[in-house]
């Protein structure tokens, strides 16, 4: 025997409500089933994305471009010339958003307790600032305001380990392109904070034309960091 929709619907109805209790116990627990899962999903996507962008943000950008042997060697002796014509022209234009040139070697910086070695980054302040990929949080001094700011900014970490601090002059020592040994004594003119602990022990900041002076490479830099308008549309 077939019975009619209707009818069907009907019984259906009065079995749910015939114990009231149970039902709206069945219903809140889908509810809030419903609403954890959405919660959750929602949760780790918007912490992958912040990842992602705090990743992006610790200098690399969302593209790089380097001299072709510097990824194996990242010495100054595979630094490249900064951009021109057609590479300029189109970090002029959209997507992108922001660009920096930068060098970037490693070096090892001393005080009178102390020497470790880091990652020097002689950069433009103000293409950087745009860029996000400065130290947030500068603890103590300044930042540098120039390219050829003389002055470097440490981690405070990094502070701690050499017991050296601000106004204080330390010694960065590198490699120019006959690798020979260049040094150079600067002052400490800001301390920075930053989320990774390691990030203070392992970069120093420097004014690019400074970085450059020292190394001897006239105005070749390391690398290009570029950001767009979007990086899930980086390919």
């Amino acid at each position: 025997m077939r019975y009619p929709f209707a009818t069907i619907s009907t019984l259906a109805w009065r079995n749910l409500w015939r114990n009231s209790r149970r039902t709206l116990i069945m219903l809140a627990a889908i509810a809030v089933g419903v609403w954890a899962m959405i919660f959750m999903a929602a949760l780790m996507r918007g912490m992958t994305d912040q990842m992602v962008r705090n990743g992006l943000q610790t200098l690399p950008g969302e593209v790089q471009v380097h001299q072709r042997d510097y990824r194996a060697d990242p010495s100054v002796v595979n630094s490249m010339a900064p951009p021109s014509r057609g590479l300029l022209a189109a970090l002029l234009e959209p997507p992108v958003t922001a660009w920096a040139g930068r060098v970037r070697v490693p070096a090892v910086i001393s005080s009178e307790r102390g020497s470790r070695s880091v990652t020097l980054l002689g950069v433009d302040p103000a293409a950087e600032l745009i860029l996000g990929s400065l130290p947030e949080k500068i603890v103590a001094g300044r930042a540098l305001d120039a390219p050829a700011d003389r002055g470097v900014v440490i981690g405070a970490s990094l502070a701690r380990r050499l017991e050296t601090g601000l106004g204080k002059r330390v010694v960065l020592m590198s490699q120019d392109t006959d690798n020979n040994v260049v040094d150079r004594g600067v002052r400490v003119v800001g301390i920075y904070h930053a989320r990774l602990q390691g990030n203070e022990d392992r970069f120093v900041y420097a004014g690019r034309a400074a970085v450059q002076g020292l190394l001897g490479i006239g105005d070749a830099i390391s690398e290009i960091a570029i950001t767009g308008d979007d990086y899930r549309r980086v390919q």
